[in-house]
């Protein structure tokens, strides 16, 4: 994305904030619409390469402007916790059925004995959906996956296209935290 799109979307990314990447793509109806993605690195946090806080938005181009159709929002949760981009699954995909499901996978790693939490917020025609999970930090903890409550509203295409892309969200996780065997702390 260049030119104006960018401008704009940018411009949602202030006070500390960075936009990461922005992703334009038309939904099943041919409206042009873009989901911009980032994070604020100020503030208390674990370690330098940890976010604060991340932001997505969805942008709806409507009459020459968009207009944000909804937002994902997320923090470290304290000065012990960093908030960890997976920017590289940010991404829109096809649900299954034609139409678009944005992706938007993260991992929140605290210091000492709590398990990793791994989040992935998908978004299908404009509502929020989530999986969430936690990766071991000690012996005996066991590896997790929580469908949120609307989940199972989702058409079963839908689900088995995200429960798929979650494994993707779940090895990058354990790649990224470093752990070669899941069911031990490094």
């Amino acid at each position: 994305m260049i030119g104006e799109d960018l401008e704009n979307v940018t411009s949602y990314y202030d006070n500390g904030g960075h936009l990461l990447k922005a992703l334009a793509y038309r939904d099943a109806y041919g409206n042009y619409r873009i989901l911009a993605f980032g994070g604020n690195v100020h503030g208390p946090k674990r370690d330098s390469e940890s976010y604060v806080s991340l932001h997505a938005y969805g942008f709806l181009q409507d009459h020459g402007g968009y207009l944000a159709r909804w937002e994902i929002k997320d923090a470290n949760g304290g000065p012990l916790c960093g908030l960890k981009m997976l920017t590289p699954l940010v991404d829109i995909i096809d649900a299954g059925d034609g139409q678009s499901l944005v992706m938007v996978p993260y991992w929140i790693d605290c210091d000492g004995l709590d398990p990793t939490e791994v989040k992935l917020i998908m978004v299908y025609k404009d509502r929020k959906y989530a999986i969430r999970g936690n990766l071991p930090n000690q012996e005996g903890d066991e590896i997790t996956r929580t469908p949120g409550e609307t989940f199972k509203e989702l058409p079963a295409v839908v689900q088995k296209t995200a429960l798929a892309y979650w494994e993707r969200v779940e090895a990058a996780a354990k790649k990224a935290a470093d752990r070669s065997n899941p069911n031990v702390a490094n």
